[in-house]
């Protein structure tokens, strides 16, 4: 074997066994050690030891100073965490997906906040669908979209005050919300009126209109959302909250939670 060739040997299996090494973490095991986890795989403490370190250095692993132990990152947790989210969403939403879409020509989103993005993790398109709209694994900000400002504005007070102070609010039409202030009193509208808008504010000419989507504590996880061309873009897709509501109220009772 050449030496390049070795050395790609060495790097894939490298690559296995840190991928071997972080699915233990996903075993329902909070925090394990080094010789626990080369035990468990089946390498050298040694080598174990330098792929642990290398994950840390990557910032997916961290040590926990109090037990001496190796756990998952908060992003790594958080990763997982919007894995298991999106395939529970998945199953709970294709039948009311579905059904919604037998009343509009719009395209269907299911979206998640992702810090001050939202990441859109399902995708249905009517006769009238157009191609602007994000596709699945796609992103958008978060001010300027009906999901984002049903995502943020179910964040307790405090994380949305801190998030808002954060954000950028880039403008994508002469329509788009730039103040802080105006933006925290849209999403207080969002939050007392159980839906969010967008009137032409990421899209000159489109609308789109988003409600929230619960677990069985009734924290808001994600949101769906109707987005269409219309004609009048101060009026929007109104029309729909109802059974945009009704669908997000139907794929949370998927998700274990309360109608």
């Amino acid at each position: 074997m050449s030496t390049t060739a070795a050395r790609g040997a060495e790097t894939l299996t490298s690559v296995a066994s840190a991928a071997r090494i972080l699915r233990e973490f996903g075993k329902g095991n909070a925090q394990l050690g080094v010789s626990q986890l080369a035990r468990r795989i089946g390498l050298s403490k040694s080598t174990a030891h330098r792929v642990v370190w290398t994950l840390v250095a990557e910032g997916l692993l961290e040590k926990v100073p109090e037990t001496g132990l190796f756990r998952l990152t908060t992003t790594m947790s958080s990763l997982g965490a919007s894995a298991e989210t999106a395939h529970r969403l998945h199953e709970s939403a294709t039948i009311p997906l579905d059904q919604l879409r037998a009343v509009t020509d719009g395209t269907l989103h299911v979206a998640i906040l992702d810090g001050v993005d939202v990441l859109y993790i399902e995708r249905r398109e009517g006769p009238g669908a157009i191609s602007v709209f994000r596709a699945v694994g796609s992103r958008n900000l978060a001010h300027v979209t009906s999901t984002g400002k049903v995502l943020l504005a179910a964040l307790p007070p405090e994380q949305q005050r801190r998030t808002v102070e954060h954000m950028r609010l880039t403008p994508k039409t002469p329509r788009s919300i730039t103040s802080r202030s105006a933006f925290l009193a849209e999403l207080a509208t969002v939050r007392r009126q159980g839906y969010g808008e967008n009137r032409g504010e990421s899209e000159p000419g489109m609308a789109s209109i988003a409600a929230p989507i619960r677990d069985p504590l009734g924290r808001v996880v994600a949101a769906v959302s109707v987005a269409a061309r219309v004609p009048d873009v101060t009026v929007g897709l109104r029309h729909l909250a109802r059974p945009v509501v009704e669908t997000a109220l139907r794929i949370s009772a998927g998700l274990g939670g309360q109608r």
